[in-house]
């Protein structure tokens, strides 16, 4: 019995990113939260993807838990590295479509490519800045909300 029950649970892990990142994307709020939680926990034994640690601390912004969300930012971050910066004519283009679009915090796609990855890290520090903010702790943000000007992302003085 104990058998069926480890295979039932490690195959609600697989799919635990993809419907976490289909209830934030419907705004479903209280499932994102039932979802990330068990998430979140495992993230203190092994490490999550980058698109399952943003998706848990954009869910735990939208809670208003700051802190806790800097803290996936941060688990988010460290999955990614360091990818590199966008060429000329790509941050062109880029920039552009960044103008377009609204300012609201939408959930990375677990699915996503691995060349979207400086743009998810794009994503996990203006989600940083925004959490450091919101603690009021507006000058550890400022290293962020710099590393963002360069993409014409601003933050009110």
């Amino acid at each position: 019995m104990e058998f069926l029950g480890k295979s039932r649970n490690s195959a609600e892990t697989l799919g635990g990113g993809h419907t976490l990142y289909r209830a934030l994307s419907a705004g479903d709020l209280p499932a994102a939260w039932l979802l990330a939680r068990p998430m979140i926990e495992k993230a203190k034994t092994e490490p999550l993807s980058f698109s399952d640690a943003f998706n848990c601390g954009l869910c735990l912004y939208r809670l208003g838990e700051y802190e806790q969300a800097l803290a996936e930012c941060r688990r988010a971050e460290q999955s990614l590295g360091n990818p590199q910066d966008f060429g000329a004519s790509e941050k062109k283009l880029f920039l552009q479509a960044l103008s377009v679009m609204e300012c609201a915090l939408l959930p990375f796609d677990p699915d996503s490519p691995k060349r979207l990855d400086r743009y998810g890290l794009i994503r996990v520090r203006q989600l940083a800045a925004l959490c450091l903010t919101s603690l009021g702790r507006r000058q550890e943000a400022a290293p962020l909300i710099r590393f963002l000007s360069q993409y014409h992302i601003e933050f009110p003085q």
